[in-house]
């Protein structure tokens, strides 16, 4: 609720916000390898897929401004503890909007008392002592602004090219399909960082694979 039409403080411009929930296993892959010609560090992506972002791909465009709809899956989960939104049909019936808690059997200090008691995100941090660990998911640009602590004038505005690279026909949760995006990945990044390009993002939904590259 307070990310909703949130204001930017530009040009009055406002940021709307819907979400869309899916539940399920996923598959997590480490792809590339490939090391960009400014270090020794080989680049990998991390990426997640699987059937719960198929369903976050459905159910995100089904539900409008202000809104949270979730997939048939992720409602089993909490059908018994929310009330659901029936004020309008959606184009897919089996899926669900979320109007709000069911307060008769829960309440939102409960919940979130709850959620407090099992956070465990300090313990699971990295500390910068371990930042070598996940350097190779970091742009080499980006690591030397944390190493040299400057990361707060990381942030600046520049003219860039970019280019989408789509592809489908894949099932990475397959094992021929991680390696065939492995290969993939692989050769993009071996392209782009040779016209010193980098990648910016690998996004895998129900639409297939989507490279990002920024020059």
């Amino acid at each position: 609720k307070r990310l909703h039409m949130f204001d930017t403080g530009v040009d009055g411009v406002r940021l709307c916000l819907h979400i869309g929930v899916g539940c399920g296993e996923v598959t997590m892959l480490q792809v590339g390898g490939a090391i960009p010609p400014e270090t020794h560090v080989p680049r990998f992506e991390y990426i997640i897929a699987g059937n719960p972002i198929e369903q976050i791909s459905i159910a995100e465009p089904l539900a409008r401004n202000g809104e949270t709809c979730l997939s048939p899956q992720a409602w089993e989960h909490v059908s018994d503890c929310v009330i659901e939104d029936t004020g309008r049909s959606l184009e897919r019936p089996d899926f669900h909007l979320l109007l709000k808690m069911d307060e008769q059997k829960y309440t939102f200090p409960t919940i979130k008392y709850s959620a407090m008691e099992r956070d465990c995100r300090a313990e699971k941090q990295f500390k910068l002592s371990e930042l070598n660990v996940i350097r190779r998911y970091i742009p080499s640009a980006v690591f030397k602004q944390i190493e040299g602590g400057t990361l707060t004038y990381v942030n600046e505005m520049r003219n860039i090219s970019t280019i989408f690279i789509s592809g489908s026909g894949i099932d990475v949760s397959s094992d021929e399909g991680a390696l065939v995006a492995h290969e993939l990945m692989s050769s993009i990044q071996k392209v782009c960082y040779s016209h010193e390009g980098t990648l910016n993002k690998f996004v895998i939904d129900d639409k297939g694979m989507l490279f990002l590259l920024v020059f």
